[in-house]
């Protein structure tokens, strides 16, 4: 195979002002999934809590 057939990724065409935007938006989608489950284990640890203290 030759060098140039080989597959690789190619230099973003991307100008400074477009992978700010990307990469801000990047950051924001991971804070909201953090958000998201920081939320669903704070439920899950309020159920437990609760069924122990309404069991005993």
């Amino acid at each position: 195979m030759k060098p140039e057939d080989e597959p690789g990724l190619a230099p973003s065409a991307d100008s400074h002002g477009q992978k700010v935007k990307k990469a801000r938006a990047g950051k924001g989608l991971v804070l909201f999934i953090v958000g998201v489950a920081v939320a669903a284990l704070l439920l899950y640890l309020t159920i437990g809590i609760y069924a122990g203290i309404s069991s005993g």
